[in-house]
């Protein structure tokens, strides 16, 4: 068929480019030391290497310091509003998806992602904790997925 070279050159790049990258990068923002540990470990297993953050503070130089490929935020960080978080990523610069993972009211959390829709950020979900962790990984392997195939178009355009 007459669109299957083409099919198949693009399926070949994407595959190419997955064994070309370096695994995803999370960063995990929750003052809760067990919630940081199980977020990171499902993340893990969808393929993620994973930075944790026990405070804004934290998060904002690991976030300086590295570039991520998603983040998850908890809306209640001690002293900080996890809303001031979200400043905090606009202020400098994140462009990366945002999974906020909240033991917070459905009302918050609805204002959290007014937001920081307001602010510009990729805010892709909002999951209530306990997390489930299916739905946490399945989160991360679309987000992961979008990830390569951005890259992925982005080789095959350029050839």
């Amino acid at each position: 068929m007459l669109g299957q070279p083409k099919a198949r050159e693009a399926s070949d790049a994407g595959a190419a480019v997955a064994k070309a990258m370096p695994a995803p990068r999370l960063l995990v923002i929750d003052d809760d030391a067990l919630h940081r540990l199980i977020i990171c470990r499902a993340a893990a297993r969808a393929g993620y290497v994973p930075a944790q953050a026990a405070s804004c503070e934290e998060a904002v130089e690991l976030a300086q310091a590295t570039a991520f490929d998603c983040i998850t935020l908890d809306l209640s960080l001690g002293a900080h509003a996890g809303v001031e978080m979200l400043r905090r990523l606009q202020t400098i610069g994140c462009k990366a998806p945002i999974i906020i993972v909240s033991g917070s009211d459905s009302a918050t959390c609805r204002a959290a992602l007014r937001i920081a829709r307001t602010l510009k950020l990729d805010v892709v979900e909002w999951l209530a904790k306990p997390v489930d962790l299916a739905t946490l990984r399945y989160s991360l392997e679309r987000i992961r997925h979008r990830r390569l195939l951005v890259r992925g178009l982005a080789t095959v355009v350029a050839r």
